[in-house]
């Protein structure tokens, strides 16, 4: 292992100045910012001896510099944690979103600072400890010695086991599994609707060739062969794949700006070649629903079409 960083996390309520704002409160040791693997934007992370000194400094992310101070230049401003004061020494750089939470929506205080003055009541009881392995290939490792060690401290065996260990290569694979799912239902849930909007296309195009006999027939008797007539339904039976395309992204496109108006943090981002393939998808889904009218219309012989009425 590289190095340790044991934390303790509470909510806490920020002001500064007539501004006030709520965010994560995080107390951790000098090697927080090595083992998260954090970077800086301006100034300069805490010390091990004012750590020790309960030095009442903060480092803090860059949402909660913005929404504070309106900017990032804030090295040396003093901001109230939970009716303490704070001196800012730090402004860590942009990281953005995990999974809900705002990574850079945080104040990381010394531990011995937030738990004299923040969190008196719990003493120094840690939340959570992140440990930095040398390497991937020393994960199961790093993994297998962190539990033994636990195991011991608490005094409990396995099967009584109080705390839990997970990894980055665990939350990964969590999420990988996740993403299959979903992309499995959602897979599924756009099968049956182009199944469904393909059984409408060809139902709209049944009825207009049926409503367009004598059309037809007058097309045949004038020269035309059976390929012009197949391929002029066919080119109706894309446009009308394309139609129904271009109103899903249209509609898409007027949810995602929904979201984004409603969920302020949330960013929808828009997959221009998912949309490309999925116009051309639509189109594809026109011609194959197509070719049974169009065949249709093809076979007709022009005196019987000229005969109906």
């Amino acid at each position: 292992m590289v190095g340790v960083a044991p934390v303790m996390m509470t909510g806490g309520a920020l002001a500064a100045g007539a501004t006030t704002w709520s965010s994560q409160v995080v107390g951790a040791t000098a090697s927080w910012v090595q083992v998260r693997d954090k970077t800086l934007e301006t100034g300069r992370f805490f010390t091990s001896s004012e750590v020790e000194a309960g030095a009442p400094v903060a480092v803090i992310g860059a949402t909660t510099a913005n929404e504070l101070f309106g900017s990032m230049d804030v090295l040396g401003s003093t901001l109230t944690v939970n009716a303490q004061t704070f001196t800012v020494i730090g402004v860590l750089q942009l990281t953005g979103q995990q999974g809900f939470m705002d990574e850079d929506d945080v104040v990381v205080v010394p531990w011995v600072a937030y738990s004299a003055r923040l969190d008196p009541a719990t003493g120094r009881a840690v939340s959570l400890i992140y440990v930095e392995a040398r390497d991937e290939l020393s994960l199961s490792a790093a993994h297998q010695q962190i539990t033994k060690a636990l195991l011991v401290s608490h005094r409990v065996t396995p099967a009584e086991q109080d705390f839990s260990v997970t990894s980055s290569a665990s939350l990964v694979s969590a999420v990988q599994s996740t993403t299959a799912i979903l992309t499995l239902l959602l897979g599924s849930i756009a099968g049956i609707s182009l199944l469904v909007g393909g059984i409408g296309v060809m139902n709209i195009m049944l009825v207009s060739v049926s409503e367009r006999v004598r059309e037809i027939g007058l097309r045949k008797a004038l020269g035309a062969t059976p390929a012009v007539i197949r391929q002029q339904f066919l080119v109706e039976a894309a446009i009308l794949g394309l139609l129904g395309g271009l109103s899903g992204v249209g509609l898409g496109l007027g949810l995602a700006a929904a979201i984004s108006a409603v969920v302020v943090e949330l960013d929808v981002i828009i997959s221009w070649s998912a949309t490309a393939i999925g116009l051309a998808v639509s189109i594809g889904i026109g011609l194959v629903a197509g070719v049974y009218p169009a065949s249709r219309a093809a076979r007709m012989a022009p005196i019987d079409a000229l005969r109906s009425e």
